[in-house]
């Protein structure tokens, strides 16, 4: 079978170049090589990880070198082999030139000192060219919503001036296509974005976030229903305010991710000062006593749980993990993993603790300057949004005054016939615009944004919302003026 390279490498595993993984199981690495432990030792301990494929690609080198006796040198090069045909994969790099430093002697602890920092430094440069590809696309996004807009009004218009029959086939399909090209880019936008994981969580906390997101959905779609039935509000109105309930989910979501990230940004301190201390004194109850004598801000409350399991002797790995579970932090748990796996084989925590600090505080300055960079997208997406509905507004009235107009007057000639859109398929399509345009606008910020998906559901209900109420009031300020006004046209009296 032919294949052609270009779609070989299209992968989201190629794409998605900024690993943030690989960077933590360098750290790994490093922090267990501190220990002064061998080459097998090495491999023993990392097959028991739950790095992904770096995991699994040591433990088919133990596998291979060590119970079937190929030797441990000779089976990194066979498995560097078979993990990718990328020459600069740096999984594939990686256990080259880790076979190199085994079959040489040479010392772990310094090579993997040597890894760290250039893989660090490797995802900062990754980032950082995100980051300016991440602004082009951003505009891009700016020119294709307000097209977009444009381009649906301007054919519907057009096609009743030039006396098309087909106008509502006509908006019907500007308007799936408009659908269609915008949530490809977005889709693109997902591919090429970093991912920046936030949250970590446990099965139970996401059900219960899903039973709100349930709930909020029931409610709207009951409200709406009902409002539909009554025909007391515009339709138009009615998605907006069936659409206000998943403001409940989304709120809760930014809560936990601000509080999350304020957590993160206080771990770096605490990792460092843990490190040296337990360097110094060797107890980890003792360790945690001394590191509580100064403040770590939202931090603290989850130190001193942390130091309550110790002394109750809970196991330590278990400790780390559920100290990780109770901050629901990535990034935390990441740097837990380290130090833990650190800790069990006698490495110099002083070391470990800081480079798990250093690392933690580059991501969080990395993430910190994609957030300025979503929050004047956000802004400018949720003033060009308001624009949009304004220009669905207009279209819609409009039309129904066009209607309106052929009913009551001929303005039909050989050069210029009419034949507006029924008010009542305008009436139908208003909503699935609102509605369209809100959940591309929601989730082309989201994926700007990163961390917690969860909160996309506050820039929905936002978005729709806001959509909803500028739509109805365009309807309700143009209700006279255009008729009287613009167009001068005043129905004659019977």
């Amino acid at each position: 079978m032919i294949q052609i390279p270009l779609i070989k490498n299209l992968t989201l595993a190629n794409l998605q170049k900024t690993d943030e993984k690989f960077v933590y199981f360098m750290a790994f690495l490093f922090s267990i090589s501190t220990g002064e432990i061998g080459g097998i030792d090495l491999i023993r301990t990392t097959r028991d990880t739950n790095y992904g494929k770096y995991t699994k690609a040591f433990k088919e080198v133990y596998q291979l070198g060590i119970g079937w006796s190929f030797g441990v040198s000779a089976s990194l090069e066979m498995i560097s082999a078979k993990v990718s045909n990328d020459k600069h994969d740096a999984l594939k790099q990686l256990l080259i030139k880790l076979a190199q430093v085994i079959r040489l002697g040479d010392t772990l602890k310094t090579f993997l000192a040597d890894e760290l920092k250039a893989t660090l430094m490797t995802f900062s440069i990754v980032y950082e060219r995100k980051l300016e590809n991440q602004k082009l696309f951003l505009e891009m996004f700016y020119t294709l919503m307000s097209t977009a807009a444009f381009m649906i009004s301007a054919n519907s218009i057009m096609s009743m001036l030039m006396g098309q029959s087909n106008s509502e086939e006509i908006l019907l399909f500007s308007f799936i296509g408009v659908t269609v090209s915008m949530s490809a880019f977005v889709f693109m936008m997902y591919i090429m974005f970093p991912r920046d994981i936030l949250g970590y969580q446990s099965g139970d906390e996401d059900l219960k976030f899903r039973i709100k997101v349930y709930i909020a959905l029931g409610a709207g779609i009951g409200i709406g229903l009902v409002l539909l039935v009554i025909q007391i509000v515009p339709s138009s109105l009615i998605v907006g305010i069936a659409a206000a309930p998943l403001l409940y989910p989304g709120m809760i979501a930014r809560k936990i991710e601000k509080r999350i990230k304020e957590l993160n940004d206080w771990y770096p301190e605490f990792i460092h000062h843990f490190g040296e201390i337990y360097a110094t004194i060797g107890s980890i109850g003792s360790t945690l006593e001394a590191v509580l004598r100064s403040d770590f801000g939202p931090l603290q409350s989850h130190v001193e749980r942390f130091k309550n399991r110790i002394k109750h002797r809970v196991d330590q790995k278990i400790s780390f993990e559920l100290f990780s579970r109770d901050t629901g932090s990535q990034i935390i748990a990441n740097g837990n993993e380290v130090i833990s796996h650190a800790m069990d084989k006698g490495g110099n925590m002083g070391l470990a603790g800081n480079h798990v600090s250093d690392i933690t505080v580059k991501i969080n300055e990395l993430r910190a300057k994609r957030a300025q960079t979503s929050k004047t997208f956000e802004t400018i997406i949720v003033v060009l949004h308001a624009l949009t509905m304004a220009v669905f507004g207009l279209m819609n009235k409009l039309t129904g005054i066009f209607y309106e107009m052929i009913k009551t007057v001929d303005v039909s000639n050989d050069a210029l016939t009419l034949t507006p859109i029924d008010p009542e398929f305008m009436a139908m399509m208003m909503p699935a615009m609102i509605l369209m345009i809100s959940v591309i606008s929601a989730m082309a910020l989201k994926v700007a944004q990163g961390g917690l998906y969860k909160t996309v559901f506050y820039h929905i209900g936002m978005l729709i919302v806001i959509g909803s109420v500028v739509m109805f009031v365009m309807d309700a300020l143009l209700s006279d003026y255009l008729a009287t006004h613009v167009l001068d046209f005043v129905k004659p009296e019977l």
